[in-house]
């Protein structure tokens, strides 16, 4: 302990914490005869000790959840923005598609009814769904565009020339045909199906009903079957 321990007056003082042995209590004398009696250095020292472990395993901790954040930070941050990208996308797809559904419905409305001889029906995200009773049905026009068409044709009466143009993207077309009629396809299908469930009849002089179109992303659905 040289050097840690200074004299003033006639006493020993302890200028600084220091460190010593970790052994029993020692008694030393001072000159005026007095016992006193010196502890271990470890318990005055434990709370400085404790603080000055603690003070940087603290830092370290600190730096090491500051260091995380930041790479998680920089980890999720073009995940995000992707993430935002696609619903801002998916957003805008929906409002411009319903937008152009809007506009398209004002521009080609549907025509014909019940009794129209001839139709034009247009569904673009909605159904339609019609049973005809033409006296002389001449066929006429068939779109959808996410939508349906069910028409059913078992009361009607076929003109000669019968002849109906479908087409059907990302939707559906049924049609219902007496089962005395002879059905002519000339349809054509992309990523979609076209069926064509009617027998053909015995007589050539049957009626006659010529589709023509296309179906994309879609179904067109032809059946006979007798009215009930």
């Amino acid at each position: 302990m040289d050097g840690a321990v200074g004299e003033r007056g006639r006493e020993y003082l302890v200028h600084a914490p220091v460190l010593v042995d970790q052994r029993k209590a020692v008694e030393v004398r001072a000159r005026d005869g007095d016992l006193e009696v010196v502890a271990r250095a470890g318990a005055v020292l434990d709370v400085e000790l404790d603080r000055t472990r603690k003070r940087p395993l603290e830092e370290r901790a600190n730096d090491v959840c500051l260091h995380g954040a930041m790479v998680d930070a920089r980890r999720y941050a073009p995940t995000m923005r992707l993430f935002r990208t696609l619903l801002v996308f998916k957003l805008g797809f929906w409002a411009g598609t319903f937008a152009s559904a809007a506009l398209l419905r004002r521009a080609f409305p549907s025509r014909g009814d019940a009794d129209s001889d001839e139709l034009r029906l247009v569904a673009i995200m909605n159904g339609i769904e019609l049973t005809s009773r033409a006296q002389a049905f001449r066929g006429g026009s068939m779109f959808t565009w996410l939508g349906g068409i069910a028409v059913d044709l078992r009361e009607a009466q076929l003109a000669s020339d019968a002849h109906l143009e479908l087409g059907s993207l990302v939707g559906g077309i049924a049609l219902r045909v007496p089962p005395g009629w002879r059905v002519e396809s000339e349809l054509q299908s992309l990523a979609g199906g076209v069926a064509i469930d009617v027998p053909t009849p015995e007589s050539d002089a049957a009626p006659t009903l010529r589709l023509t179109g296309f179906s994309a992303f879609g179904g067109i659905a032809v059946g006979a079957k007798p009215t009930s």
